[in-house]
C-alpha cells in the first residue's frame, strides 16, 4: 500500500514541477505571424490583431500592449480596455484581439502563445485629421425665437378668439 502511495506521489510531484516540453519553445518560426488590420491607426479606431500560429493549435495566447497608458486591447470594443488579453487559438492556430488607442504614440504589441514568446508588432496611433468636434447647430438666432414665440401667441390668440364668437352665436 505504502509503494502505491509513494509512486502517485513521485507522479503527481513530476506533472506539477515539469513543463510540457512544447510550451517551452518559442513560437516564433516561420509562418508565424502578428498582423494588424491598421498599422497607422487614428485615435479611437479598433485595429483587429490577427495572430497566425499554426504549431499552436487550440492553445492560449496572451496579447499584451505597451505602454500600458492611453491603449488597451478588448474582446468586444467599446468594452472595458485593458493592457492584456487572453484567447483561445482556433483548430486553424489563430487567434484575434481589438486593440484601441485613446492617445497618439507607438506602441508595441507582443503576445505569448502557451507561455512561450510569440511573435509582436508595433502599431503607431496619431491623431485623426481634422479633429475637432463636429458642428451640432448650437447657435440658434434670436429672430428665429421671437417669430416662433409670436407664432404661438397669435395661434392661441385666434383660438380664443374663436371660441369667443361660438359662445356668443350659441346665446
Amino acid at each position: 500500500m505504502f509503494k502505491k502511495a509513494f509512486a502517485a506521489a513521485v507522479v503527481a510531484a513530476a506533472l506539477i514541477f515539469t513543463g510540457a516540453s512544447a510550451a517551452n519553445a518559442a513560437y516564433t518560426g516561420s509562418g508565424n505571424s502578428l498582423s494588424p488590420s491598421d498599422s497607422t491607426p487614428a485615435i479611437g479606431e479598433a485595429v483587429t490583431l490577427t495572430l497566425t500560429v499554426p504549431g499552436a493549435a487550440n492553445g492560449t495566447a496572451v496579447f499584451t500592449v505597451s505602454p500600458a497608458s492611453g491603449a488597451g486591447l478588448s474582446s468586444i470594443v467599446p468594452a472595458a480596455a485593458s493592457a492584456s488579453t487572453t484567447k483561445s487559438i482556433n483548430a486553424s492556430g489563430v487567434a484575434t484581439a481589438t486593440f484601441t488607442a485613446t492617445a497618439a504614440g507607438t506602441y508595441t504589441v507582443s503576445t505569448t502563445v502557451n507561455g512561450a514568446t510569440g511573435p509582436s508588432t508595433t502599431l503607431t496611433v496619431s491623431a485623426a485629421a481634422g479633429s475637432s468636434l463636429p458642428s451640432t447647430g448650437g447657435e440658434f438666432p434670436a429672430a428665429a425665437l421671437w417669430i416662433g414665440a409670436g407664432a404661438l401667441g397669435l395661434g392661441a390668440l385666434a383660438v380664443v378668439a374663436a371660441t369667443a364668437r361660438r359662445r356668443a352665436n350659441q346665446r
